[in-house]
């Protein structure tokens, strides 16, 4: 029951609530109870792969309806006298029919009017809160999202966007590739666009601006853009079609008879893009392949296990879920001959490959099939369906966890607010070596990668914060200042040395954290009149002035590195930027080095535990920025 305060429903509930002077018209509250959270509720009741109370869900759906009102308003729910001890199908239904009558009263009386079918989100999205943070509700944009994501094609032009600062205008990140329509069309990777349609994006969001450049494929948008080394804006008029993302960003065979592939995302026949990839460079003469799924976040399930497949010998296990509504394990094997089982083989991941990666890795560690190098993996051991809740929602709602084949779970079991749910890491054995491998965190590298590692300046110079991306603006220039540029271009010290100039000249100014804090105390001495300090700061800045510097001299590869990337990446696109970074990227060297020593490759098979340097490591872990 609802304790007393202002009105009365069968329960009671402390709100400020006040008699409307003028008649609303409102969408019935009743049907978007009926059409959407109620169906949400039971699904989550039923399949969520753990077991939650109605009590728990009414309370958090409540929490939602009730962060949809003015801050004064509060509630109590006291479930003290409802029944209990009944079927817990009938409890939910008990539950959240009270729900709905205080969403009823919310949506009649409440003085500041939300409309039905907002507070009807605010309900689902207080339910989302104690779910993990891989159940999401999806309506029609995030939706549209999912889908690009997973089945690799959509309705567009077929360009990143980003918004960007100072300008505050959405930018052409990077061409997804040569033949989009916005490529044909004369857009160029650096390009702002200023208005879409003519409505100016000033105001927008970058999911604003792609909900308007998306449409139907054969229907026209045209763009407002701002070209560096054009004085004058361009009008651009792009026809969309059907966008199809490749999901190899990059391929090569080195001299040494290595292939190399990098695969983006596991959406919908990737397996089967990766299987053309490594046939085409072995009949190039490939004899080892290293397989990249760093910042790979995921995708389909079952083209997890047909990437497997290509490795592991048929009837070999690669991952089995298990969930609390399921009576039945489900469990997914390789069924083909390996075509690629006798080369050795070294997947690179890190903190950022998660779920279909972490299966993908874990069937080829579990087996000792090969080497996986880099960082511990995201720990995304979760299984999400997506239910149908109407013909505008999803319900994409983790139903099981899934396990590798040595039985190891490897996932972080986290909440939205992420909170780690910490458990045991129980101890399994590879199947065919025997080696010790732990569970419960991420899938952990048997060896650890070598990765390039940015201070606050690298941070900054980035925007990450402020998004005012230094090298995003001095690459979209760069071209036009050096029209000779080549795709054999690299940067040097006359490079730094001009970013740095330009950099200045947009008023960027690189603060330490010492600096930040000197500035701290220097407004306290100016503030208390402490004349006496003035010397002592001014000193003291002299000598941060100094270690910026050295920051500076600590970031040059670094900073050398994302340059030539960022120049390349613009004036000739993703793939000559790609091209050159296989051959940069220390991490690729790193496995390169030891796949070609057959003693150094044999020599971490014979480990008896995964892992034990990683754990030495990371008591002492560095809180520098990785890159890679």
């Amino acid at each position: 029951m609802f304790k007393k305060s202002f009105f009365f429903i069968q329960c009671c509930i402390p709100l400020i609530i006040f008699a409307p002077t003028g008649a609303f018209t409102q969408p019935a509250i009743e049907k978007e109870y009926k059409d959407v959270l109620w169906p949400v509720a039971q699904q989550i009741h039923q399949y969520y792969f753990e077991e939650l109370t109605p009590d728990t869900l009414m309370q958090a759906a409540a929490r939602g309806l009730f962060a949809a009102m003015d801050p004064a308003s509060k509630y109590e729910i006291v479930t003290d006298n409802m029944p209990k001890g009944v079927h817990p199908r009938k409890q939910l239904a008990n539950r959240f029919t009270t729900l709905m009558q205080v969403a009823k009263q919310l949506d009649d009386k409440a003085f500041y009017y939300t409309p039905s079918d907002t507070l009807i989100r605010f309900g689902i999205a207080g339910m989302m809160q104690v779910l993990d943070p891989y159940s999401v509700f999806l309506e029609t944009r995030n939706l549209d999202n999912f889908n690009i994501q997973t089945q690799g094609k959509y309705g567009g032009l077929g360009f990143r966007i980003q918004v960007v600062y100072p300008d505050s205008a959405i930018a052409v990140w990077s061409l997804l590739h040569s033949e989009t329509p916005a490529a044909r069309a004369g857009i160029k990777s650096g390009d702002l666009i200023l208005a879409i349609d003519g409505e100016s994006t000033r105001e927008m969001n970058a999911g604003d601006a792609a909900d308007r450049m998306r449409g139907e494929p054969g229907t026209p948008v045209t763009l407002t853009i701002k070209r560096a080394g054009n004085k004058t804006p361009l009008e651009i008029s792009v026809v969309r079609e059907e966008v199809t993302m490749s999901s190899i960003a990059a391929q090569k065979l080195f001299s040494d008879k290595t292939g190399y592939v990098k695969l983006d995302r596991f959406q919908r026949d990737c397996s089967l893009e990766l299987r053309k990839s490594l046939l085409a460079l072995r009949d190039k003469g490939m004899k080892r392949i290293i397989l990249d799924l760093r910042g790979n976040g995921g995708g389909f399930l079952n083209e997890a296990v047909n990437i497997a497949d290509l490795f592991l010998e048929a009837g070999k296990l690669v991952v089995y879920t298990a969930g609390r509504a399921f009576s039945d394990t489900t469990r997914y094997s390789t069924s083909n001959p390996a075509l690629f089982s006798e080369e050795p083989l070294i997947i690179l991941v890190n903190s950022q490959s998660a779920s279909a990666s972490e299966i993908v890795a874990g069937a080829i560690q579990d087996w000792d099939r090969g080497l996986i190098i880099g960082s511990t993996t995201v720990g995304k051991g979760s299984v999400q369906q997506v239910i149908p809740i109407d013909e505008h929602s999803e319900l994409k709602l983790t139903m099981a966890a899934w396990h590798t084949p040595s039985g190891r779970s490897i996932d972080k079991r986290m909440r939205k607010d992420s909170t780690l749910v910490r458990e045991q890491a129980a101890e399994f054995r590879t199947l065919t070596l025997n080696r010790i491998v732990r569970g419960g965190g991420g899938i952990t590298p048997d060896v650890e990668g070598t990765v390039r590692k940015g201070n606050r300046l690298w941070w900054q110079l980035n925007g990450f914060s402020d998004l005012n991306n230094q090298f995003f603006y001095f690459a979209r220039q760069y071209g036009v200042n050096h029209p000779n540029v080549n795709d054999g271009f690299r940067s040097n010290s006359e490079t730094l040395s001009e970013f740095r100039s330009f950099a200045k000249s947009r008023e960027f100014d690189y603060v330490s954290e010492a600096q930040a804090h000197i500035e701290e105390l220097n407004e306290m001495a100016e503030e208390d009149e402490y004349v006496e300090l003035e010397e002592t700061i001014k000193v003291l800045i002299e000598k941060i002035d100094q270690v910026e510097e050295r920051h500076w001299e600590e970031n040059e590869e670094l900073i050398l590195w994302r340059l030539t990337y960022e120049i390349l990446e613009k004036s000739f696109g993703v793939e000559s930027a790609e091209s050159f970074n296989v051959d940069e990227d220390k991490q690729i060297k790193q496995a390169r080095d030891l796949i070609a020593n057959d003693t150094e490759y044999e020599k971490w098979f014979s480990v008896a535990e995964i892992g034990l340097d990683f754990e030495k490591n990371d008591e002492n872990a560095n809180p520098a920025i990785e890159t890679h």
